[in-house]
């Protein structure tokens, strides 16, 4: 089977893109600097830029996964956000023009997006708990909207499946390292103590995305893990993991955060309850289902 990438050059898409090629799938990336990227090719991985105009290369190509967009833990200036928003949609476009002009009509679209879509905990909302909960109204969840809102476009086809995925903090060794240094340093932490932390594994997205190709899915799957974790509990899980003599974790009043953080400051107070009701009714088997695990077992 033929399956294009758009995004397959970054953390989670090279994980994705190696581990199905390893299943004997052949993997179309897309990029806009192959040079750059060489040596993530193979025999099985292709890389090809987004002007390419070649049918019959990318004949009978049935999947695609689209995981770009401008990264939003950076400094969200006017321009970053409007990068942040914008690229997400730009994409698609030009994931959905890319079809046309290579004759390439899905079967399936998996799309990432992020719980960010969900509302915050507060006063306002209740707790978020699957994937028909409620949607917010802050910058990540206007993004995360307009993200997967763009995406209909592909219903142009018909018979096109699209599946979206609300993926969750995605744990990884270098963040969790700074954690751990600001932890034994004992330097606050923004976010309440109380609030959910919505955390997945690399290797439950890449599971899960195969899982999505090797099975008839469609609609929205929550991909966090099925532990409910506070972030009281998380960082106690870091401090236990890294076996430090710490045991104390201090968090940022809300208001230091806003004050510091400004509009970045809803990354840090978001919190609902997040579960991957429709993920586990799927039949996927998680591989690392608790936090203690998946924090044991993390790459780059």
């Amino acid at each position: 089977m033929k399956i294009v990438v758009a995004g397959g050059t970054g953390f989670i898409g090279k994980k994705i893109v190696r581990s199905l090629t390893g299943k004997d799938f052949t993997v179309f990336v897309l990029t806009r600097n192959i040079k750059k990227h060489k040596r993530l090719s193979t025999e099985n991985i292709k890389l090809i830029d987004w002007n390419t105009v070649n049918p019959a290369l990318l004949k009978d190509v049935k999947i695609l996964i689209k995981l770009n967009g401008e990264k939003v833990d950076q400094f969200w200036t006017n321009s970053v956000k409007n990068k942040i928003f914008e690229s997400r949609i730009e994409t698609t476009k030009m994931l959905y023009d890319f079809c046309i002009k290579n004759e390439i009509i899905p079967q399936k679209l998996i799309n990432a997006s992020a719980v960010g879509i969900y509302a915050l905990n507060s006063a306002k909302y209740n707790f978020s708990s699957d994937e028909k909960s409620q949607k917010g109204d802050t910058f990540l969840s206007k993004v995360c909207d307009a993200n997967e809102q763009s995406t209909k476009i592909f219903n142009n086809f018909k018979n096109t499946n699209i599946i979206q995925l609300r993926i969750g903090v995605v744990l990884r060794k270098k963040i969790i390292s700074l954690l751990s240094i600001n932890l034994f340093l004992s330097l606050p932490i923004p976010g309440k103590k109380s609030n959910y932390f919505p955390w997945v594994h690399v290797d439950d997205i890449v599971g899960f995305i195969e899982h999505s190709i090797d099975n008839n899915l469609s609609g929205i799957f929550n991909l966090v893990g099925p532990e409910l974790t506070t972030h009281q509990i998380f960082f106690k899980a870091i401090l236990n993991n890294t076996k430090s003599f710490i045991s104390w974790v201090i968090f940022l009043p809300d208001c230091i955060t806003k004050l510091f953080f400004r509009s970045m400051s809803e990354m840090f107070l978001f919190g609902p309850k997040i579960e991957p009701l429709r993920t586990l009714r799927s039949g996927y088997n998680y591989k690392f289902s608790s936090l203690s695990d998946a924090l044991s077992n993390l790459s780059e």
